[in-house]
């Protein structure tokens, strides 16, 4: 059955159509594709919300505008996928799992849309920011990294800036010379790896001789503090994802004003 649209009011939502996070009311928790405003069957404007892609999803629901967000992270995407999954291992009916598997296919092609759209602006731009952390850490660093460029700030990764074949050597101490700083990801694997910890002597050491780059430490759990770390002041993701997103995200931009 299709919807008829009507007048919408001062009080829309207005963002732009695509996927949202449901943030109040019983849907609380669930990712949605928003497509427009309208008003509901009792005459209050609402979004109109479907849970799973528009054009293979018939079923919408009236939301509150002040219960959808666009503003959401690659690790929140991540974590309801994680549910998602685990509620398609247990046992539920047909409509149920039609339902979650349509919600976790909107969730993969955000994920894998924000993927892409950080591989081509990277080759676009200059890179600002080298990501150095351990291999075992790859997963949180990924999702900063493609949450970061949702906000501006462009990163150089490994895992998307040197190809196979190419010397890994070579490419971090290009990728090193060209960014402007330089997040050290503090973790009890990163702590106790030695190539990571070359990486951090060869920053520091550019950043007292020239002055060039900023070293900024990021402690992703507890865990040791260098000592050669230890004067620096440290964003802690310890306290949430979102807080630490948050803080570097308003570091990096900082430090451009004052450039």
């Amino acid at each position: 059955m299709k919807r008829s649209l009507k007048m919408k009011d001062k009080y829309s939502y207005m963002g732009n159509y695509g996927i949202v996070k449901i943030i109040g009311g019983k849907f609380k928790g669930k990712f949605g594709y928003y497509d427009d405003d309208d008003v509901d069957f009792d005459n209050v404007s609402k979004s109109v919300v479907y849970f799973g892609e528009m054009f293979d999803n018939s079923v919408y629901h009236y939301i509150k505008h002040e219960y959808i967000t666009n503003d959401f992270t690659i690790e929140d995407l991540k974590k309801r996928q994680m549910f998602l999954q685990h509620k398609l291992c247990s046992k539920i009916s047909i409509s149920k799992r039609l339902e979650l598997l349509e919600e976790k296919n909107l969730i993969e092609s955000e994920i894998n849309l924000r993927t892409l759209n950080y591989i081509n602006s990277n080759k676009l731009e200059n890179k600002k920011v080298f990501l150095s952390h351990s291999s075992i850490d790859k997963n949180i660093v990924t999702s900063i990294a493609l949450d970061l460029q949702e906000r501006g700030v462009t990163t150089w990764l490994d895992a998307y800036d040197i190809l196979p074949g190419e010397s890994i050597m070579s490419k971090i101490n290009k990728g090193l010379e060209e960014c402007k700083y330089v997040l050290l990801f503090l973790s009890k694997n990163s702590v106790n790896s030695n190539w990571v910890t070359k990486e951090w002597e060869t920053v520091l050491w550019d950043e007292i001789n020239s002055g060039k780059v900023k070293v900024i430490p990021v402690k992703l759990e507890e865990c040791e503090i260098p000592k050669i770390l230890q004067t620096k002041k440290y964003i802690d993701f310890t306290e949430g994802y979102n807080i630490g997103l948050y803080e570097i995200t308003k570091t990096i931009k900082a430090y451009e004003k004052i450039q």
